[in-house]
């Protein structure tokens, strides 16, 4: 797998901030990313965090932000007052589920804002590479299973990351979700379950975590086209699987659940739906591509053929 890391581009930078082009540990982290040293295709060039690289070209430790875990929205409100980044990504994040004009798709995750069913995580940056972020989200998915069942079948975990003002590309995005699933399944101290295979090119296959299969949706600020996976800050919604097994609990719901989804979703998307939104289990299925749409009606690959290997 090829990398995004030239010598030159590293020389250019430490040349750079040694010249005093930089005297922060935020805008050398900026300028790193630009430079390409963090991107790497599925994998993090660094065996710690951003943070280590940047301390040793500045001679300044990086801010350590202070994760509060899983957050109802009492919590999110009563901790994060007007002007913090993790009120703007939430207010964002909820503007889009609540607007009346332009209704979002998945309706099940506006029932589950609405009732307080939801649960809520904050990532200091949107790289999803970084180890950090993988430990916080397995601490909270591990918080979040023995309550999901209490909350109901409209229940999530919504994961809100600061905004970044120089958005990275779809591909970079991409390959940052997919190494975030593979670090948490490193993480993860119960078993794979026994009826989900490891081999994520296979129809069965879904991302599991603490023995339960789930249904990720990522949104970023690279979607322009496909609308209903956009965000501003870097978003990504974990659904326990288990809650469709309740929402389409007879034919007729699954029929109708879907059907109104999809035709919301085609008011809501200037692009057709992708050919790829295939029920679990169907033959040709890969709930993979699933996870992370593309802005064009392409399959977007998955870096890996094992999760946590």
């Amino acid at each position: 797998m090829a990398t995004n890391t030239t010598p030159s581009n590293a020389t250019s930078l430490i040349n750079a901030v040694a010249a005093g082009f930089s005297t922060s540990w935020l805008n050398a982290s900026t300028l790193l990313f630009s430079a390409g040293i963090l991107t790497v295709a599925g994998a993090s060039l660094l065996a710690g965090s951003e943070s280590k690289l940047v301390q040793m070209l500045v001679g300044k430790p990086a801010p350590k932000y202070q994760n509060r875990g899983l957050l109802t929205r009492a919590q999110v409100n009563e901790l994060h007052k007007q002007g913090s980044w993790e009120r703007q990504v939430y207010d964002e994040y909820v503007s889009v589920l609540l607007d009346q004009e332009r209704v979002y798709p998945c309706i099940y995750a506006t029932k589950g804002l609405k009732t307080d069913d939801q649960r809520y995580l904050f990532i200091d940056s949107d790289d999803h590479a970084d180890p950090r972020h993988a430990r916080d989200l397995a601490a909270a998915l591990a918080g979040y299973l023995p309550q999901s069942r209490d909350l109901g079948a409209n229940t999530s975990l919504v994961l809100l990351s600061k905004h970044n003002p120089r958005p990275r590309s779809m591909e970079t995005y991409k390959n940052a979700f997919w190494m975030l699933l593979n670090n948490i399944a490193s993480l993860d101290t119960k078993p794979w379950p026994e009826n989900i295979p490891r081999d994520i090119d296979t129809d069965r296959w879904c991302f599991c975590f603490g023995g339960e299969p789930f249904f990720a949706v990522i949104q970023t600020p690279a979607h322009q086209t496909r609308a209903s996976r956009h965000a501003d800050s870097l978003t990504v919604v974990f659904q326990p699987k288990w809650i469709f097994d309740v929402l389409f609990s007879s034919e007729a719901k699954r029929v109708g659940a879907i059907t109104k989804v999809r035709t919301l979703l085609a008011q809501y998307d200037p692009i057709p739906a992708s050919p790829d939104l295939l029920t679990y289990g169907e033959e040709g299925s890969r709930e993979s591509k699933q996870y992370f749409l593309l802005d064009e009606n392409s399959p977007a690959s998955c870096p890996f053929s094992v999760l946590g290997a």
